[in-house]
């Protein structure tokens, strides 16, 4: 796992309207093997907060998450499908790791002494 959160302007006050620009990739070759009956997914979160056009904090996270395969030529064969993979990729790895995430940024600005992030529940 991998944090880091940048204060990059001055902060706004807080209750104000900001705009968030987030996005989810997942590292090529994934999932990767990591043993017997394991696949690993590597997921990086990266978000942009701005006031009024100008961005004053941004954040990254990238998790590790390992998952237990039961029947690996199912998975193999069900995985060889794009919009499966698109499904697991966008549905399943980020409704898992955005509770985790939202919590990373409003640590992350909490820390900086920016009044906190607080980002949906789901996106």
């Amino acid at each position: 796992m991998d944090i880091h959160s940048w204060r990059v302007g001055n902060a706004p006050q807080q209750n104000a309207q900001v705009q968030l620009q987030w996005k989810q990739a997942i590292a090529d070759g994934d999932p990767v093997e990591a043993g017997p009956g394991v696949r690993v997914f590597r997921p990086k979160y990266e978000l942009a907060v701005a006031h009024g056009g100008t961005e004053f904090f941004r954040h990254t996270s990238v998790f590790i998450l390992a998952f237990a395969v039961k029947d690996e030529a199912a998975f193999d064969q069900l995985w060889s499908d794009e919009n499966l993979r698109k499904v697991f990729t966008e549905r399943q790895i980020q409704r898992t790791m955005w509770p985790i995430f939202r919590q990373h940024v409003l640590d992350g600005s909490s820390r900086l002494g920016i009044p906190g992030v607080i980002l949906p529940w789901l996106m």
